[in-house]
């Protein structure tokens, strides 16, 4: 749904909202962000101080007000606790005149590991982004041994495109990088693998 000009998103699904952040999401974030294990595979994204945490949710409710957007955060948050579980989104990686190309990504809080919420808010975010805003591809990768991540491109219907071996320096040694995409047309076809 839309609220306004600005074109604030808000999803629903069976147990969760997905929406753009605000302002009270401050300390869910910074928790979320500054965990060392959630983030070990997203060591660009982890913050080491709340000054960190207030900067990055400002520029991503700066972000929510363009009309033209490159980035969509979203909050993952329980429908019926208003709980903050984590955060799903993507970036426009580059635009044509058939679409957007996108890359999904998504880190959740440890105590809410393995209990679907990352693959229910990713379909409902690969919906949106296929029939709302124009996108014609979503990809999406991962270190090799992040397994959960992989396991939850393949269910939100993803495709194995390729892989780079020894491709990305993580925790002092090169690792083997997994890329995975889906197609509009796919999507449309099969409505979705969940």
């Amino acid at each position: 749904m839309f609220r306004g000009d600005n074109q604030v998103v808000a999803i629903q699904t069976e147990r969760l909202i997905i929406r753009d952040n605000i302002k009270k999401d401050l300390n869910d974030l910074y928790e979320l962000t500054s965990d060392p294990v959630a983030m070990r595979f997203m060591k660009s994204t982890k913050i080491e101080s709340m000054c960190e945490a207030k900067e990055n949710l400002k520029q991503s409710i700066n972000e929510s007000k363009k009309m033209n957007r490159e980035k969509y955060y979203f909050a993952m948050v329980n429908k019926n606790s208003d709980e903050y579980i984590g955060a799903i989104g993507y970036t426009v990686e580059a635009v044509y005149p058939q679409g957007k190309l996108v890359e999904l990504g998504y880190f959740i809080k440890q105590k809410y590991w393995r209990m679907g919420y990352t693959t229910e808010a990713g379909s409902a975010v690969i919906k949106y982004a296929f029939e709302k805003d124009n996108v014609i591809k979503v990809i999406a990768a991962c270190l090799k041994e992040n397994s959960a991540s992989e396991n939850t491109m393949i269910k939100l219907g993803l495709q194995k495109e390729g892989e780079l071996v020894n491709h990305q320096f993580h925790e002092n040694i090169w690792k083997t990088r997994v890329f995975y995409g889906l197609l509009k047309e796919d999507f449309l076809a099969g409505q979705g693998a969940i």
